[in-house]
């Protein structure tokens, strides 16, 4: 592996931690239970909500450095990069709506 890609390795490994990191400050201060709860949500269900999103998080984090380690790597070229993170983001998206609509339901 030449230096570039060891470089670039680095940055995206740097990035995972920072994603990471900041995944876990939102947890701590509360932000997703307290944005639904200002939303007129029940506490319980912002609770619930919060803490599938922020599992949701951790895993897209992992799923999407994956990805970008691949294109790294030179497993897979530019275009397959693009397709391959536009079809996470929507799988991604449809989740955290999935499970906003479950406890929504279960909720009302």
């Amino acid at each position: 592996m030449n230096i570039l890609r060891r470089v670039a390795q680095l940055m995206l490994d740097i990035n995972e931690i920072q994603a990471e990191a900041v995944f876990k400050v939102y947890g701590r201060f509360g932000l997703y239970r307290r944005l639904y709860i200002a939303c007129g949500f029940p506490e319980g269900t912002a609770k619930r909500i919060e803490e599938r999103l922020l599992t949701l998080g951790h895993e897209g984090v992992a799923e999407q450095h994956e990805i970008l380690c691949r294109f790294v790597r030179g497993d897979i070229d530019g275009v397959r990069l693009f397709e391959e993170l536009a079809q996470w983001f929507s799988g991604y998206m449809e989740s955290c709506q999935a499970a906003a609509m479950t406890e929504l339901q279960a909720a009302a």
